[in-house]
């Protein structure tokens, strides 16, 4: 199979929802949670990132990942906060919209991950990472 035909072939793909391919549920953090708490969350969920959140409202903030979490590793953080982390901002779809809307969103600089949610005020579903179509892409 040509690597033309092979695309054409993924392209559907993505036309799918994105509540069939995101990673359900959400780890998140209070905003005023320290480093060292986020350090431990992101170990002990084995996951690249961490939604935080205001403690009070449960609006969500922003992401820390990882990668993010580098900075933070090389200075002095027994003062800050996960709030101070955040490296990403928050970019959301429907569970409805196609993994192409999210993937669009995800091609942009400094966006690793879309929360999947209803409505803003609503409690996410989950969340679509460029893993999430990278897996989706790679079935037969």
């Amino acid at each position: 199979m040509t690597a033309e035909r092979t695309a054409g072939a993924g392209a559907g793909r993505l036309d799918r929802e994105v509540r069939e391919v995101m990673t359900p549920g959400v780890v998140s953090i209070p905003s005023d949670a320290s480093i060292a708490q986020v350090y431990g969350a992101i170990a002990a969920h084995e996951v690249h990132a961490i939604l935080v959140v205001d403690r009070r409202s449960s609006v969500p903030l922003g992401w820390v990942t990882a990668g993010g979490l580098l900075h933070w590793a090389l200075h002095a953080t027994q003062h800050h906060t996960a709030g101070q982390a955040v490296c990403e901002p928050v970019h959301t779809v429907s569970p409805s919209a196609t993994v192409r809307e999210a993937a669009e969103i995800l091609v942009r600089p400094g966006v690793s991950h879309v929360l999947v949610t209803h409505h803003g005020d609503s409690a996410p579903e989950g969340v679509v990472s460029d893993v999430d179509v990278v897996r989706l892409m790679s079935r037969h």
